[in-house]
């Protein structure tokens, strides 16, 4: 089979979201043009492409940007903007032949324009379609693997109480010790409440000198018009006073709840506030009927620094592992 790589315009964004959603086996909203919009104008240099089969068949798409090096030459990386980028492929597409034909005809298309590519696969947990088939692809193709390590919770049939026994016993501890304050746990609905949670997370990422990739006005047009029926947020008061906080994101193909922040008052030592958000997000997914919820990686540096404390934190709430893997080639 015959494959054509063309660059992606901004009048088949219809298309490219169509095909992500509804036509293939990996994608998720973080690959769609409406959540990559959300980035301003210039933040990156757009360079995503799109496989036709040779019958004109839309058969993958590739979220991607160009971004330049100190000695000027370029490198294609998956989509800086979103978690998760890769080769999106038609469902139906799970064979070998046709994961390996693909990534070939795509670094036809890369290898003369960039001296480099990275790309960072959908992990298993999010897909709907598995494709092992793709991940060898990267192998057979001489890519470089790195490796991260993300954790999850299984939440099928779960109830408040079988989700506390599976705690280890600290974190059972914790959590029985918060319930006795008079916690409020709740979404949040307003503006200023998301705002609060934000300067909240902010604090959090203080202590390591960074601030949160997005900004409080992303996080409302999250909820308010861009991911409405995916994005929620969650806050624990103590009295008027938000003492912890979560964004998730929902993955409605794979029925995944992803916390993808969580941030609590690191100054009260009265009650862990961590530890009670932490379980109320989990039956927050249990009550959804959620197949599992996803803490993220506990990595850095792809892969090659383990971040042990909170790793084994997360894993103390009954947690299991999995793994994120992204590739690198040198053209």
């Amino acid at each position: 089979m015959q494959w054509i790589v063309q660059p992606y315009t901004a009048d088949q964004e219809a298309a490219w979201d169509r095909f992500v959603m509804q036509e293939s086996g990996n994608g998720t909203f973080l690959q769609t043009r409406n959540f990559l919009n959300y980035h301003p104008a210039g933040r990156f240099e757009d360079a995503s492409l799109m496989v036709y089969n040779e019958h004109g068949g839309l058969g993958a798409v590739v979220p991607g940007a160009a971004q330049q090096r100190e000695d000027g030459r370029k490198v294609f990386r998956s989509h800086p903007g979103s978690t998760y980028g890769g080769l999106v492929l038609r469902s139906t597409y799970n064979s070998a032949a046709k994961a390996i034909g693909i990534l070939e005809a795509v670094e036809a298309y890369l290898a003369p324009r960039y001296v480099r590519a990275e790309f960072h696969l959908t992990p298993d947990l999010f897909e709907i379609v598995e494709n092992e088939a793709l991940v060898y692809a990267f192998t057979y193709r001489g890519y470089t693997q790195f490796t991260e390590l993300s954790t999850w919770v299984p939440l099928e049939g779960k109830t408040p109480e079988t989700l506390l026994a599976s705690f280890r016993q600290n974190k059972k501890q914790d959590v029985k010790k918060a319930l006795k304050h008079e916690l409020t746990f709740r979404p949040l609905t307003t503006r200023g409440e998301v705002e609060t949670f934000h300067a909240l997370l902010r604090q959090n990422l203080q202590k390591f000198h960074v601030e949160p990739v997005h900004t409080a006005e992303e996080l409302w047009e999250f909820k308010t018009h861009r991911l409405p029926d995916v994005t929620d947020y969650y806050g624990v008061f103590d009295g008027d006073a938000m003492t912890a906080g979560g964004m998730t994101f929902y993955f409605e193909q794979a029925n995944v709840l992803h916390t993808q922040y969580l941030a609590a008052d690191l100054s009260i030592r009265s009650y862990s506030p961590a530890a009670f958000l932490y379980y109320q997000m989990l039956c927050v997914g249990a009550a959804r009927g959620c197949k599992a919820l996803s803490w993220g990686i506990s990595t850095e540096d792809h892969g090659k620094v383990l971040n042990f404390g909170l790793v084994e934190s997360k894993e103390g709430y009954g947690s299991r592992h999995a793994l994120n893997l992204s590739f690198a080639k040198d053209f």
